[in-house]
């Protein structure tokens, strides 16, 4: 997380804090729910994803982990190979064959931001203060 400001307000906002953890971490336990598809980026620089193997590896029955084998925090969107499989599933429930896309490079002289929705934005719905 090095120089990533949201990890270290969310670590930092705890410091001092006395009050006893009321949800301690926990191995998972899934039940009653629909495949589940999960979807992280090698180089996620806020959540690893050394992280995401552990939670599937905790929930193999349960959970589709989509690799995608490029940088950045946030995988929809970055191709068609993570794109449609994600589509399909939250329109069908139905859970993807692939289980690994390549990274895709923006096009010469564009950045991938121009690929990639920004977050919520004053005068955007969803924006909180």
């Amino acid at each position: 997380m090095r120089g990533g400001a949201l990890g270290h307000r969310a670590v930092t906002s705890c410091v001092g804090v006395e009050d006893s953890v009321k949800n301690p971490q926990h191995r998972l336990t899934i039940r009653n729910a629909p495949k589940i598809l999960m979807l992280n980026s090698l180089y996620d620089p806020a959540t690893p994803y050394s992280w995401a193997v552990n939670a599937h590896r905790q929930s193999k029955d349960t959970t589709v982990l989509l690799t995608y084998e490029g940088w950045g925090h946030g995988v929809y969107g970055r191709s068609e190979c993570t794109t449609r499989p994600v589509d399909e599933y939250l329109i069908t429930l139905k859970t993807p064959t692939v289980r690994r896309c390549a990274a895709v490079e923006p096009p010469a002289g564009e950045s991938m931001s121009a690929h990639v929705p920004v977050g919520p934005q004053p005068a955007i719905p969803g924006w909180l203060r």
